[in-house]
């Protein structure tokens, strides 16, 4: 009987140091990108709708698959993140240009989505396909607060610094542009320790397969995922598990920064600080809470009350919006509770999905399942600002916490699917 894979020597720092890179772009899409289109005067409808597009470019991962299988894993992630690094300090340059254009800005983010999606999968398969499933569990707290720590160093880190700019001076564009150039830094220097967590690593070799070859594998690969019996109940679970939460999150920058329909009227620097500060103390704890817990009660029974407490952050935010209250200690408790649920709640999805992915194929399941998720994760942003618009915040808020109705039935669903995980 084979061995199960052991734990390599520095597997936490790779893990830790890819997953951090991993979530740069996303964060500069997610996180900075609205605020930016903000602070240039952007309604919230078109500042959903461009992070969503720029989003749902990344989704086409599994397209890129019988590609990236043909080069060694690697050093196939580590060729992307030094051209994610090169995007970023090209896309610094020409939001700061004297001749300012969108054109090159948008090709810049397109290309930036690209190489995250080709990171993405060549990472994940990785990660996958290395690790046996107590690994994974065991490295999957690593991997959460790799990410949150990651999204709050280039998300409302970076939000804060363009404030922190401004105070001494430039204009808009100007400081987003170093903002950018400092987030290119972060990035290199981040490619630096994943290159030496994964020096400790067994040597890989590339497949050495033809392209058709490898898109009939990857066709195989999607055959098995498509008769696996759990297919339905994970597909529930990463369409309408955080159905509510996604909703949220694509308004939570705009609400912040709004001063009308209920918004909280922040500025750059206080909603940077607030979601730093909640999240320094948030990621950690809900990573961690959320692999206690699954550890503890196994996968299916966890999965329902990490998804009830899920949604529980929006009954918050709908009474902020109600309210009006500028309270930095009220708003700053929601933001941290909303990071602590999120992380328990994404750690058992995470996990669902990859106990499906497990197996041959593990990387074409994953990033076909990943590609569902992300196709998830952004649609909404295609209507979320229309509605946001339309009805207030509030209004908003509640119609998102409605989601919570599917949502815990997904897990209900699920549960019964994952009784030996």
């Amino acid at each position: 009987m084979k061995e199960p894979a052991t734990i390599p020597r520095r597997a936490w720092l790779w893990v830790f140091a890819a997953y951090l890179f991993q979530s740069i772009p996303a964060a500069v899409r997610d996180e900075a990108l609205p605020v930016a289109l903000m602070d240039l005067g952007y309604a919230d409808a078109q500042i959903t709708q461009a992070v969503a597009v720029f989003g749902l470019i990344v989704g086409c991962k599994i397209l890129l698959s019988p590609l990236v299988a043909g080069f060694n894993p690697r050093r196939f992630i580590l060729a992307a993140e030094l051209g994610i690094a090169a995007l970023l300090g090209l896309l610094a340059y020409h939001v700061g240009a004297d001749q300012f254009s969108t054109t090159p800005i948008i090709g810049c983010l397109i290309l930036l989505s690209l190489f995250a999606a080709a990171h993405d999968f060549a990472l994940d398969g990785y990660f996958v396909a290395s690790l046996d499933d107590k690994s994974r569990a065991t490295h999957s707290g690593i991997l959460n607060v790799a990410t949150k720590v990651g999204v709050v160093l280039a998300g409302p880190g970076l939000i804060w610094l363009v404030g922190r700019i401004m105070d001494y001076g430039p204009q808009t564009a100007d400081a987003w542009s170093w903002a950018l150039a400092t987030a290119a830094i972060l990035a290199l220097l981040t490619l630096v320790a994943n290159a030496w967590g994964l020096a400790a690593e067994p040597k890989t070799s590339a497949d050495t397969s033809t392209i058709p070859e490898r898109f009939r594998e990857m066709l195989a690969g999607l055959r098995t995922l498509l008769t696996d019996r759990r297919l339905l109940a994970v597909l529930a679970l990463i369409l309408f598990y955080r159905a509510s939460e996604v909703h949220m999150a694509r308004i939570i920058p705009m609400f912040a920064k709004s001063a009308t329909a209920g918004g909280l009227g922040l500025s750059n620097e206080t909603y940077a600080v607030l979601r730093m500060m909640s999240a320094v103390g948030g990621l950690a704890l809900g990573g961690v809470i959320g692999s206690l817990v699954v550890a503890r009660l196994g996968l299916a029974r966890a999965l329902l009350p990490l998804g009830v407490t899920m949604h529980l952050p929006l009954v918050a935010f709908a009474w902020l919006a109600y309210n009006g209250s500028h309270n930095l200690w009220v708003i700053g408790s929601v933001f941290i509770v909303e990071y602590i649920v999120y992380g328990a709640g994404l750690c058992a999805l995470i996990l669902a999905m990859m106990k499906l992915a497990s197996g041959p194929g593990a990387a074409v399941r994953y990033a076909a399942l990943s590609t569902f998720a992300l196709l998830a994760n952004y649609l909404p942003g295609l209507w979320a600002g229309h509605l946001a618009e339309r009805f207030g915040y509030a209004q908003y808020f509640l119609f998102a916490l409605s989601l919570a109705i599917p949502g815990i039935l997904s897990a209900w669903f699920a549960k019964r699917h994952f009784e030996d995980a």
